[in-house]
């Protein structure tokens, strides 16, 4: 199996659908929908050993790169894209030898990935001047007398 991923050219998201496709390959091993990506991990880990312990070490790389770049808000590094989708490929190759993931099935995946939708739009809002009224409790307090600080009846 040759699995092929194209990237968008926005390396934050290329580097998030790699990371979509890391997380959905450990659910399909058994791994709880719940929780983080490092405990995903975690609970399939003997398992993946077993058969390539390498690819288990490349998999924590990528989570704690992952949480870096979500938590801390890091640029995503240049060679991450290049390295993340051989070590993904690497993933779903063994997963396919598996038969967690069928070929056909794979390659739908990696075609609905491809055209994941962007963002939403900036949506205006605009509020209504019978709306855009202050606080009930500041509205019911009286405002204390304003006196002016300058005398404007120019007397001496």
């Amino acid at each position: 199996m040759q699995a092929v991923w194209s990237r968008t050219g926005n390396r934050l998201g290329d580097f998030m659908r790699l990371i979509f496709l890391v997380e959905e390959a450990l659910e399909r091993l058994g791994a709880p929908k719940e929780g983080s990506l490092g405990e995903k991990l975690r609970a399939v880990q003997d398992g993946l050993e077993t058969m390539d312990p390498d690819l288990v070490q490349k998999l924590w790389r990528l989570v704690i790169l992952r949480n870096q770049v979500v938590h801390e808000r890091l640029p995503v590094p240049d060679d991450v894209l290049s390295t993340g989708s051989h070590t993904v490929a690497q993933l779903l190759v063994l997963l396919e030898r598996q038969k967690v993931y069928s070929w056909s099935e794979l390659s739908d995946h990696l075609e609905t990935l491809r055209s994941f939708p962007g963002p939403v739009g900036f949506q205006t809002v605009i509020i209504e001047p019978a709306e855009a009224q202050a606080p009930p409790e500041v509205r019911s307090r009286k405002r204390p007398l304003e006196l002016p600080r300058r005398n404007w009846g120019g007397g001496r």
